[in-house]
């Protein structure tokens, strides 16, 4: 989701000692931007929880997105619909 948002390969400027060593402590987490969506930032936080047993399933990451998908298609439609 990271990679999605801002178009850039997570770590690129850090030696790979530092992101192994992220990795296998599991505190290895890029910046989320500032201008980041409320939802979308709350979603990629829940993906990242400590404990893998609190990480919403693949099927409750897909309906959430879903249902970011629903909203912004319903925004962007009553912004057309006001300019028109």
């Amino acid at each position: 989701m990271w990679e999605i948002l801002t178009g850039e390969e997570p770590y690129a400027d850090m030696h790979c000692g530092a992101i192994i060593g992220g990795i296998v402590t599991n505190t290895l987490r890029p910046p989320i931007p500032r201008r980041c969506d409320y939802g979308w930032k709350a979603l990629m936080e829940d993906c990242w929880s400590n404990d893998p047993a609190d990480r919403p399933s693949f099927t409750e990451v897909a309906n959430k997105l879903q249902a970011m998908s629903v909203a912004l298609q319903s925004k962007r439609q009553n912004r057309v619909e006001r300019l028109g």
